[in-house]
């Protein structure tokens, strides 16, 4: 028992994932004092390893399955992110372990963005953040509407984005130059000069960047992907600030509209360069409660 007082949790106030083609490879979800957001992204096997609806969506529910299992044990915050490392390898060897050995280089791999809800004082929560890759978190704080996120991909993505070709490209199609240059970000992943995400066959525990805060009770956190962050990363038709307060008055459903609609008036990514024009959009809403 908690000798402070109940221990604080995470209501949901909205959620959304919305596919950006086909299969959507997004995941989000939130038990107790966890919430968590999922990015999943295919690896560049020609062969499906897995038997989801893609790997990268395969990673991304065997990522939220095993967290909210987690999140379930009651057990130090410190620990989740080892447990989660060690059952997701587990899980991939089960079903790859018909494939070769060389199969394994091209394994899926996901952004995480993992937050925890403890006690604090005076009214507030103390919530504690794990950032791996470019997931997102609004975090009301003293100074304003704070970015918790993990940029380490930053210079890759300027590279991929350097390749694509001037004004644009067909929707659905990717130019040769930027699938070579996805295929060389990729030799970088999980490298001390490169970018850490979740993946099941190159470790990463321990390389996740912490963030926390003191949040007043009953103020909400935004956690979100960066295709719903196109708003402000891509559109520049929000800021971090204003994004926040939009969710907060209940507009979520508005924004996701707002967002297809600047996608496909630039349908061939030209005015906004992108590789796809529409990517998975997801986005959970969360207020921060003292428990009771």
């Amino acid at each position: 028992m908690n000798p402070t007082g109940p221990e604080p949790l995470f209501r949901s106030l909205y959620r959304q994932s919305l596919a950006g083609s086909r299969i959507n490879e997004d995941g989000l979800g939130l038990l107790g004092p966890c919430a968590w957001i999922i990015d999943g992204a295919t690896g560049l096997s020609t062969e499906q390893l897995t038997k989801g609806g893609s790997d990268a969506a395969w990673l991304a529910g065997t990522i939220g399955e095993t967290l909210e299992r987690l999140a379930s044990d009651d057990r130090a915050g410190a620990e989740y992110l080892k447990r989660l490392e060690s059952e997701v390898e587990g899980l991939f060897k089960e079903v790859t372990a018909h494939l070769p050995g060389h199969h394994l280089h091209h394994a899926p791999s996901a952004c995480l963005g993992f937050v925890r809800a403890q006690a604090g004082g005076a009214g507030k929560v103390r919530v504690e953040g794990s950032f791996l890759g470019d997931v997102v978190a609004l975090v009301p704080t003293e100074q304003g509407i704070v970015r918790w996120t993990d940029e380490r991909a930053k210079p890759f993505e300027r590279k991929t984005l350097a390749a694509l070709e001037a004004g644009g490209h067909e929707p659905g199609q990717m130019p040769e130059a930027v699938r070579q240059q996805i295929f060389e970000n990729r030799t970088k992943l999980n490298q001390p000069e490169g970018y850490w995400v979740v993946s099941p066959c190159h470790p990463w525990a321990g390389h996740e960047l912490r963030f926390e805060a003191d949040v007043k009770a009953g103020e909400i956190i935004v956690l979100a992907t960066d295709g719903f962050m196109r708003l402000v990363d891509v559109f520049s038709a929000y800021t971090d600030r204003t994004l926040h307060a939009a969710l907060k008055e209940g507009r979520g459903d508005d924004l996701i509209e707002e967002l297809r609609a600047l996608e496909r008036g630039d349908s061939l990514s030209g005015a906004y360069p992108r590789v796809k024009m529409h990517d998975d959009a997801t986005v959970l809403v969360i207020a921060a409660e003292t428990g009771g």
